[in-house]
């Protein structure tokens, strides 16, 4: 039984065995060539699919016992597919021997058994530089095999797509750097055309958009970008291995985003060389439409590749190739029909373009290897489009020019025009203002009569009243000398003489009375003339506490002869010895009834509100002004300080505008204050200080110069 037993695991082991063994090893020796690829029946392959397995994972039975034959081994197109690959290695030469594992896929992993051992090495072009190990411009891994050595060795290719080969290559070391690095120039005719042809790319970069600063046509701009991306494009060799040497997975992003920009900046230099809007409105719309698709089908075909979506690759392929075919067949047709219509732009490129379509098949034919064919004829082509840019250039800065001069002489044929208009209107205007100077003249001086004519109006009561009380007297001492005359021709009918002399000293008394008060009379109709005749603007030394008093008793009446409720307490503070001041009296007087006149107002208007709203506050309340006149080094200040309503702080700095006015409509012209600091500041050289409070009063300060102006 046991017998049996044994020999149904030991049937049962045999395919697990079977399925783990390794293939032969590969035999090395002196004769190794340059590169090797492996025979199928020297290496294995396991295909995990999705799935990604680490090298731990592969040593286990799981999946050690999947390992086949290359020719089992199946890929999917459709899915991705992470290959491992497994061999053996056996130096049989009598000294080492140097080979090179060779990473052509993106990402490889190898893996080496020595003394017991795994050794790990990484290269791939998918791996940054700094990650590489061994020769990391040619990705080969370098290993030293011992005489008789036999190795083991797993390959991780990473994801294998359906076009690339599972096949691992191994190279001769030695054979390797002779060919690459002892034997191999500095540089190559290759390197000479491609740097060659990349410089003259970038000048012709910075010639087109330098004619596009210039003169912002769009044709220069798009044709930049297409030379800058053809030129990334013939050096994408140079840009791979230096500005994308760490982050390598950006790198297939950057040459798929190149190749679709070129082809979008050819589609759009082809639609503003030809100025195909204007020529083919509607191919011009499918040019549009066309690079916009090939920028959507660009991005979906990079996304096919890395996610192998191969059935939408191959329609998105099939449909851009077959737009491709139209815009062939059409630029063929439309730069035939421009041809026809002997168009310069279309027998410029056919000029340009020919040679380097020619270019491969010139390569064929010619009866010597000239490799710089397609160069030459790419210079030829760019050339050729860059001095037809630049003739277009001169073409339209001559048009500009041309335009410019014309709207140079258009502009002063208006100007010339606009001027003989402007002179006529400037003439009626002209007519027009002086016309309105004249009535703004005239309203002024009947403004300024108006207020002459009102202050006129406030001295007419108190003038009245102050001639009231001489008139009184004359006529008193008129009767009285009267009945005196009668008594004294009856003491001269009796013949008492010593009566008629005692009565005719009372007559003369009566009279010397009556003559005292006529000359106050007098002296107050002068007063009154003075200040309503026009100003003879001659100055003449006054003294100010004369002409100070006379005025403020002429204000305080004339308010009360309007308001007999109205009174005011009139305080004077006149410095003796003031001396006589050089001013024009009527119109320095005019302003001190201005002022007198507007301080009344502000305590009558004050008493008033405080009537209509606190009645004892009203009881209390007393309008008060006081005039003070004192000398302040070389000038003579005359301060009016009353009680009254003040001045609010937003119109303190508008009072001395000329037709401001804070009195009702009707009871003020605005003129008084702006004539007052006219006559004091304009017409003295003095000045005109104020101080308000609002509610509390105001102090205005008139300092004139001491020895006149």
């Amino acid at each position: 039984m046991k017998r049996y037993l044994i020999y149904l695991i030991v049937l049962f082991a045999l395919p697990v065995f079977a399925q783990d063994e390794w293939p032969a090893p590969v035999i090395l020796n002196d004769s190794l060539p340059l590169y090797r690829e492996l025979d199928e029946e020297n290496w294995q392959q396991v295909n995990t699919w999705e799935k990604e397995v680490g090298f731990k994972d592969v040593l286990t039975p799981k999946y050690s016992g999947w390992f086949k034959p290359p020719e089992s081994a199946i890929t999917n197109f459709q899915v991705k597919s992470h290959v491992w690959v497994r061999y053996r290695l056996k130096n049989t030469s009598a000294h080492a021997l140097i080979i090179t594992f060779s990473a052509r896929h993106t990402k490889e992993h190898i893996y080496i058994s020595k003394k017991g051992k795994w050794q790990h090495f990484k290269s791939g072009d998918m791996v940054s530089w700094s990650d590489r190990d061994g020769l990391k411009d040619l990705l080969e891994v370098p290993y030293t095999l011992e005489p008789g050595e036999e190795i083991k060795v797993y390959q991780n290719f990473g994801d294998v797509t359906f076009w690339s080969s599972p096949t691992p290559r191994i190279g001769n070391y030695l054979k390797i750097i002779d060919r690459y690095y002892k034997d191999a120039p500095n540089y190559t005719s290759e390197d000479v055309i491609a740097f060659g042809f990349f410089g003259f790319m970038i000048f012709g970069v910075i010639f087109n958009l330098f004619f596009y600063y210039v003169n912002r046509e769009k044709v220069y701009l798009v044709f930049a970008f297409m030379l800058i991306s053809s030129a990334f494009l013939m050096a994408e060799n140079v840009f791979s291995s230096l500005a994308f040497d760490e982050l390598r997975s950006a790198y297939p992003f950057f040459l798929a985003a190149t190749i679709t920009f070129f082809i979008i900046m050819l589609l759009h230099t082809v639609r503003f060389f030809f100025r195909v809007n204007i020529h083919f409105p509607g191919w011009d719309k499918f040019l549009v439409y066309f690079s916009v698709y090939i920028g959507i089908s660009g991005a979906l075909i990079y996304l096919c590749i890395l996610n192998r979506w191969v059935v939408l690759l191959m329609i998105i392929i099939g449909i851009t190739s077959l737009a491709g075919f139209v815009f062939i067949i059409a630029a063929i047709v439309m730069i035939i029909s421009l041809l026809r219509k002997k168009d310069k732009e279309a027998r410029l490129f056919v000029i340009a373009a020919m040679p380097f379509i020619l270019s491969p098949v010139l390569d064929l034919i010619l009866p010597f290897d000239f490799n710089w064919t397609i160069a030459t004829c790419g210079m030829w082509t760019i050339l050729v489009l860059s001095w037809g840019m630049f003739a277009r250039f001169k073409s339209l800065q001559t048009a500009n020019a041309r335009a410019a001069l014309e709207r140079e002489e258009e502009r002063n044929r208006l100007i010339a025009q606009q001027k003989q208009e402007l002179e006529e209107l400037v003439k009626e205007r002209t007519a027009e203002l002086e016309h309105s100077l004249e009535n703004l003249k005239q309203t002024q001086n009947q403004l300024i009569q108006s207020e002459k004519m009102a202050s006129l109006g406030e001295l007419t009561a108190g003038i009245a009243h102050e001639i009231q009380n001489p008139l009184n007297f004359v006529n008193n001492f008129s009767d009285v000398s009267i009945e005196l005359l009668d008594e004294m021709e009856e003491e001269l009918d009796k013949g008492d003489l010593a009566e008629v002399k005692a009565i005719s000293g009372d007559i003369k008394q009566n009279l010397e009375k009556i003559m005292h008060h006529g000359k106050r009379a007098d002296s107050i109709v002068k007063g009154m003339l003075q200040h309503s005749r026009a100003s003879s603007g001659q100055k003449e030394p006054t003294d100010i506490n004369i002409l100070a008093d006379e005025y403020l008793r002429l204000a305080y009446h004339g308010l009360r002869a309007k308001d007999k409720s109205f009174n005011a307490d009139l305080i004077t503070h006149f410095e003796e010895g003031l001396p006589k001041v050089s001013i024009i009296p009527q119109d320095v007087g005019r302003v001190l009834l201005n002022l007198f006149t507007n301080a009344f107002y502000a305590t009558q208007q004050k008493q008033k509100s405080l009537l209509n709203d606190k009645q004892g506050e009203a009881i209390a309340y007393k309008p008060t002004l006081m005039v003070t006149t004192l000398q302040k080094g070389n000038s003579v200040e005359i301060i009016v300080k009353d009680n009254g309503t003040g001045i609010p702080d937003a119109i303190k700095d508008k009072i001395l505008q000329p037709f401001f006015t804070t009195k009702p409509t009707g009871e003020g012209t605005g003129l008084g204050l702006s004539l007052s600091y006219d006559i004091i500041v304009k017409g003295h050289g003095g000045t005109i200080d104020i101080q308000s409070e609002e509610g509390e009063g105001s102090e205005f300060t008139v300092a004139l110069p001491a020895g006149g102006s």
